[in-house]
């Protein structure tokens, strides 16, 4: 069994009213010791199985999802790629837990929608960081004033978390999208790494790869947009019409 550092002493209260986590691990002993430890902070379910992530996934439709990439048969990449096709599921945060950390498998669960990666062995308090960082992100994302940005033939709903591109529906992680509303709403000027990072992760400390990674995904699929999705380098991205 993969270590796993406790740094946290869990406490007794419950509460119906915390946010929904689904934990999917193969292994019985980390699902355990998830539930021990995040119970007080979410109302955790747990599953086994890439095929039960899909499934549960759609069932309690959960504020965020925590799920292991290695497991046989449907792994957690495949069943991320699952969800992003779903419009029930296609929004949920995705954060993946993986012993194998190769720039191999970051990419691979990047492709597939995830929105963020662990690596285990891992302490309880940096999960728990994690998972709330993400989940204040994308209850940020949603509470913009302007609900609808539109730039040439590219148009972004925060409400309903839909983009179109000439009236062709793109479908986005939940990072993307995030990214993808940044820039929008920042149109014409340059958006620094940093800035991604803390709007979008709550975290300006993550590795420049991760953003480069989902931004090489946005970019090739509104590859359609008719303005100018630019790398500035040295200093971030900029989208805007064309002069």
């Amino acid at each position: 069994m993969n270590e796993i550092v406790n740094t946290a002493a869990p406490n007794t209260q419950r509460s119906s009213n915390l946010p929904k986590l689904l934990v999917i691990d193969d292994e019985p002993q980390i699902r355990v010791l998830l539930k021990e430890f995040l119970t007080d902070h979410f109302q955790v379910t747990l599953g086994s199985t890439g095929r039960e992530a899909v499934e549960l996934a759609k069932k309690i439709r959960p504020d965020l999802i925590l799920m292991d990439i290695m497991m046989p048969k449907l792994d957690g990449v495949a069943a991320c790629d699952q969800l992003r096709q779903m419009p029930e599921t296609k929004h949920i945060p995705v954060l993946m837990l993986t012993a194998a950390n190769t720039s191999f498998e970051r990419i691979r669960a990047f492709n597939s929608g995830a929105d963020d990666f662990i690596s285990k062995p891992f302490e309880i308090e940096e999960l728990l960081t994690r998972l709330r960082s993400k989940l204040k992100r994308a209850r940020e994302l949603g509470k913009v004033s302007e609900m609808v940005l539109i730039l040439g033939n590219l148009t972004l709903n925060v409400q309903s978390r839909e983009v179109n591109v000439d009236g062709r529906a793109i479908d986005l992680s939940p990072s993307e999208f995030g990214i993808l509303q940044l820039l929008m709403a920042r149109a014409g000027t340059v958006v620094s790494r940093k800035d991604i990072m803390d709007v979008v992760w709550g975290d300006q400390n993550k590795n420049d790869r991760l953003i480069d990674a989902h931004v090489t995904s946005l970019r090739k699929k509104v590859s359609a947009f008719d303005g100018n999705f630019q790398t500035v380098y040295g200093a971030g991205y900029r989208i805007s019409k064309k002069s």
